[in-house]
C-alpha cells in the first residue's frame, strides 16, 4: 500500500524547514478505495493517516512508527480523482514527532490531525 501511495505523489515533496507538502492524486483504480464502499470510492482515514506518516518519513528521511493520534477532524470525503494537498508540520517532544496534518482538496479541508510518531531504530 505505501509503494501505491508513493507512485500517487505528483511530484517531489517540497520543504520549508520543519515542514513539508506533497501533492497526490489516487485514480479511480487505487487500491486502497477497494471495498470502501463499493459504488462510492472514498479514501480511507486511516490511509489519509498513511499519506501524514510517509510526508514525515521524507522530511526526517527515516522510517518512524505509529505511536498515536490526537484532534483527528475528517470533513471531506476524498473521492478518486481528487488532487489532495498534505502539509506536515513536525516537532520533537518527549522522543516522539508530533506532526500536525492538514489535507485538502482544492480549498476545502478534507481532514485535520496530529500524527505522533516515533522513529524507528536502526539496526
Amino acid at each position: 500500500m505505501r509503494q501505491a501511495i508513493i507512485q500517487s505523489a505528483l511530484g517531489p515533496i517540497e520543504l520549508n524547514g520543519n515542514s513539508g507538502r506533497q501533492t497526490f492524486c489516487f485514480a479511480k483504480s487505487f487500491l486502497g478505495f477497494e471495498g470502501h464502499f463499493p459504488g462510492y470510492s472514498i479514501l480511507p482515514g486511516v490511509l489519509q493517516n498513511l499519506l501524514s506518516q510517509i510526508v514525515a518519513e521524507q522530511m526526517i528521511e527515516s522510517p518512524v512508527t505509529f505511536h498515536s493520534i490526537a484532534r483527528a477532524k475528517f470533513s471531506r470525503q476524498i473521492c478518486p480523482d481528487d488532487r489532495v494537498d498534505v502539509r506536515v508540520t513536525c516537532s520533537e517532544k518527549d522522543d516522539l514527532l508530533h506532526c500536525a496534518t492538514l489535507i485538502q482538496v482544492g480549498d476545502e479541508e478534507a481532514a485535520s490531525f496530529t500524527l505522533v510518531l516515533e522513529r524507528q531504530e536502526s539496526p
